[in-house]
């Protein structure tokens, strides 16, 4: 082991549980955000199903050390059909993020994206069959506001980059009720590589039409874009397996702080008041939901 390994790794140990989670779910905001940047520059040279193609080919590849290690096999399941369900909609998400970046500003694409967890309390209410609890109904109303907010329909007119952004967050969120459907039955190993082994031919189909050889810079930049979008999932993940959904959710708001600097410093753009406004109700809604179901989790854990 190298020997500036051990300090670092008594370091980690000494920081207590939620301040780790809490500084990997800002580190995934970041990443999040520099992967937006990143990908705004891209759109104006690539086609966004070649984008996409690309950013999914990278992605397979950096996951085969995962699937192919001995003993594992990524091939089961009982629910081949909702993999291919997951797969339409994750590429229908990721096309439809990919377009709205190139269209409108870093910071209301970020704002919008805050419905998506909201979407999924609804899709888990009316197709998992979960209950319709109180906070949730608070939470989608507060979701509802703040992006009327952001939107002001009536006062100006809906863009299509911000129907794009809002339809982005509606199929990740259709996305992710498949997932926790599926992750009932199957592993997480095999809900990773249906991901990524589906959703590859799909994008490589529409970018047939499309296609444009990519020039080294342009081939290096999707890697990146791979390898930044994979370090945030993962970022995700163990921020919470370190503590509770509600201790690290608040520093996902952060997005709208690093997508308002990057916006700025890189594109000129300039932040938008309303953005910010409507923004922070949405992720209000999505903090009383979460700070709400953790709390009855908790009761019903005292009870048993």
């Amino acid at each position: 082991m190298p020997s500036f390994i051990a300090p670092l790794i008594r370091f980690h140990q000494r920081v207590p549980p939620p301040v780790r989670g809490m500084a990997l779910m800002m580190a995934a905001a970041i990443l999040n955000m520099s992967m937006a940047a990143i990908l705004k520059g891209l759109v104006r040279e690539l086609p966004v199903f070649e984008i996409a193609f690309l950013r999914h080919f990278f992605g397979t590849m950096l996951l085969l050390p995962l699937l192919l290690r001995p003993g594992a096999n990524p091939f089961r399941t009982q629910h081949f059909g909702m993999h291919c369900l997951r797969a339409v909609l994750n590429t229908a998400a990721i096309l439809a993020y990919f377009t709205a970046i190139g269209l409108i500003p870093l910071t209301q694409v970020t704002a919008l994206g805050f419905t998506s967890p909201l979407f999924a309390s609804l899709f888990a209410v009316m197709i998992l069959g979960e209950a319709l609890r109180r906070a949730r109904v608070i939470g989608l109303l507060l979701g509802l506001a703040g992006a009327l907010i952001i939107l002001r329909p009536g006062i100006q007119d809906v863009s299509g980059g911000a129907a794009l952004a809002l339809g982005s967050a509606f199929f990740w969120a259709a996305a992710m009720t498949t997932i926790k459907s599926l992750a009932r039955t199957d592993s997480s190993v095999a809900i990773a590589f249906y991901a990524a082994f589906l959703q590859l031919p799909i994008a490589f189909v529409l970018t047939l039409f499309v296609w444009q050889t990519p020039t080294l810079a342009q081939l290096g930049t999707t890697f990146v874009i791979a390898i930044i979008g994979t370090l945030a999932q993962l970022s995700i993940s163990q921020a919470f397996r370190e503590a509770d959904a509600t201790v690290v959710l608040p520093m996902d708001f952060t997005k709208l702080i690093w997508a308002s600097i990057l916006g700025y410093l890189v594109f000129a753009e300039l932040p938008d008041i309303w953005s910010w406004i409507g923004g922070a109700v949405v992720f209000s809604g999505v903090l009383w939901v979460g700070y709400s179901e953790a709390r009855d989790r908790n009761a019903r854990r005292e009870k048993d």
